[in-house]
């Protein structure tokens, strides 16, 4: 209930005449359901092959509500849609079209159910709370519910020429030794978080997820009409390298003092202790 669908949803309207499909899941949710169905022809044809059109493998922007309540055979073809974007379709790799997936839950993957793999795929990570302020819950409750449809000009749409140039201008976009130095404290700060006796919960980022981390923050620079990466666009890593709802503020404190303290200087001690929210 604080409008998680509502914003995923929203986000199909930016591109123009972009197909998309969305899905909500549940236990009992199939493959067929998510990928297509079976093509009754191509069996007699002895093949395998899904009908994907209007399916997920022929979408450009996919929102799954509530990912975490679908089987594994769906979360196990995930993987590679979501990192490769690619779809095995019987005998053939299928391409997909995809430009982002987008997922809400009301629950973070469980543990010990193999889900990790699934979860390290979703690079930005967001928690959505309930409002705070009450002047802000007053005006919600005062007004009428917001629709998922929004109008758009089609002028303001992004067409899929213009985004094809938007990633290969991202890809020129070039990371600054400040920004370097930055990602390089914070992950000495995991790791000594990781070392502490006390730390029931250690913070995993994978050398692939840095990768992909730096290419939301060249992203961020170059929507900010930057060719580089500069200190402001290092704040968003603390929505990237958390995995549970505890580590949150441990992040944020990590990216914080990195870039207050250490993005302006490359002199960077890799003994550096002071760990304040450690110690609170």
């Amino acid at each position: 209930g604080v409008a998680k669908s509502l914003i995923s949803r929203r986000l199909k309207y930016i591109f123009n005449d972009a197909s998309h499909f969305e899905y909500l899941m549940n236990k009992f949710s199939t493959p067929e359901e998510i990928f297509g169905p079976i093509s009754i022809s191509k069996i007699q044809e002895d093949k395998y092959e899904r009908k994907i059109q209007k399916y997920l493998p022929d979408s450009e922007i996919v929102f799954l509500d509530e990912i975490w309540k679908a089987g594994p055979s769906i979360q196990n073809s995930l993987l590679t849609v979501i990192n490769e974007k690619i779809y095995r379709n019987g005998q053939q790799e299928v391409k997909i079209p995809l430009k982002g997936l987008i997922s809400a839950s009301n629950e973070l993957p469980a543990k010990g159910e193999g889900l990790e793999a699934l979860w390290d795929r979703f690079i930005i990570r967001y928690l959505v709370k309930n409002i705070s302020d009450p002047n802000k819950f007053n005006t919600f409750l005062s007004t009428e519910n917001i629709g998922f449809d929004v109008t758009i000009d089609e002028k303001d749409k992004i067409s899929n020429t213009e985004y094809k140039k938007w990633l290969t201008s991202i890809s020129k976009v070039k990371i600054s030794d400040e920004a370097l130095n930055v990602i390089n404290v914070i992950r000495n700060y995991i790791r000594k978080h990781n070392e502490k006796k006390d730390t029931k919960k250690p913070i995993y980022v994978s050398d692939r997820r840095w990768k992909k981390i730096v290419k939301v923050l060249k992203t961020s620079a170059f929507l900010n009409d930057r060719k580089v990466i500069d200190l402001m666009d290092c704040f968003l890593i603390a929505h990237t390298i958390w995995d549970e709802v505890e580590q949150i503020g441990i992040v944020k404190e990590f990216v914080s003092d990195a870039v207050k303290n250490h993005g302006y200087s490359l002199k960077y001690n890799p003994q550096y202790k002071a760990f304040p929210i450690l110690h609170q």
